[in-house]
């Protein structure tokens, strides 16, 4: 027994070696640190020109996904180019994050001599990147990988990288994508009051908070209302949004005037009103501009988009009616 006595004694170190080492990660492989693609911070980007020859044609700027310029001036990213257009600041927030954070996945070639093979040539979209300290930065996104969810990407002159194709999808926002397409600036949280003047129908919705109440009371025209229809009009009419370019309201000519909508919010423990008036054009009767209130901006709706926000009032009385019905056949039923 004495003799296996060294032999057990080298097997339990070498159990208690391997324990160690296991704990210590010693037999896994080192993950490969990620590659920043563009090795920037969100902050240090001034400008962004993008570049889609898709849409790069005589008529581009009547395309809603046309190349655009965009510029950071006192701390607020505009449009400079085609036009002025106003843009989505979260939408903005989110691109620039994207761009700052993408990793490249791997090298697929180090020192590339053919470009349209990898989609990368005339036809790719590119992004001019200038940054604060007068660095401008090329990023050409190409075609897609033939085995793997990712797309060909080059910054500048180098390498040619894979990039995951949801990065991408982050990353290649035309100018459509950016514009903020709703008109109306509702906050449900925040609204007191909405008045409907129209050709079709007026109304007055109204909120008030009782003490000591979780929920606002809500009445139409007078008449208590469901806070749920409530809010859910609010949604509505917060979430109707343009499928054309803004237009400058400037440049519309002899329209006709059908409604206008006051809002009324509490932002900030103060009272703010904001104007909304929709107007048509002699020759777009299917359309309703929105004019903001600044008056500087006009969103074109489909009429009948805002056909259930002027109706709402007998929308709401043919659901209560529908109810009531319901419940007066299941009464009778009953007996």
């Amino acid at each position: 027994m004495k003799k296996w006595v060294p032999t057990v004694l080298v097997v339990l170190v070498l159990i208690g070696g391997w324990v160690y080492a296991a704990n210590q990660n010693y037999f896994r492989e080192e993950e490969a640190e990620k590659v920043k693609l563009l090795g920037i911070q969100s902050e240090d980007i001034q400008s962004i020109t993008i570049h889609d020859p898709r849409t790069d044609t005589t008529e581009a700027e009547a395309s809603p996904s046309s190349s655009a310029q965009l510029e950071l001036k006192d701390g607020v990213w505009s449009m400079v180019e085609p036009k002025a257009y106003p843009l989505n600041g979260y939408t903005i927030s989110s691109w620039l994050e994207a761009l700052s954070g993408a990793d490249q996945e791997l090298v697929v070639e180090e020192t590339p001599t053919d470009l349209e093979k990898y989609g990368l040539g005339s036809n790719a979209t590119r992004l001019d990147i200038k940054l604060k300290d007068n660095r401008t930065i090329t990023l050409t996104i190409g075609g897609q990988l033939p085995a793997d969810d990712a797309r060909y990407v080059q910054v500048d002159s180098g390498p040619v990288v894979a990039v995951q194709s949801e990065t991408i999808g982050n990353m290649e926002l035309t100018r459509r994508d950016l514009l903020d397409t709703t008109p109306f600036n509702l906050d449900e949280t925040n609204v007191t009051s909405l008045e409907w003047e129209g050709e079709a129908a007026t109304w007055m919705l109204k909120s008030a908070a009782e003490d000591g109440a979780t929920e606002r009371t809500w009445t139409l025209n007078g008449e208590p209302i469901e806070s749920t229809d409530a809010v859910s009009l609010i949604g509505k009419i917060k979430n109707l949004s343009t499928a054309d370019d803004v237009r400058k309201a400037s440049e519309l000519e002899d329209t006709v005037p059908r409604f206008t909508l006051s809002v009324e919010q509490t932002v900030n423990g103060e009272t703010v009103t904001d104007v909304y008036r929709g107007l048509t054009l002699s020759s777009e009767p299917d359309l309703i501009y929105v004019i903001t209130p600044d008056g500087q901006w006009a969103y074109a709706l489909q009429a009948d988009t805002l056909q259930d926000a002027e109706n709402f009032p007998d929308t709401l009385k043919a659901s209560d009616t529908s109810t009531e019905d319901k419940g007066e056949d299941s009464t009778s039923s009953a007996e």
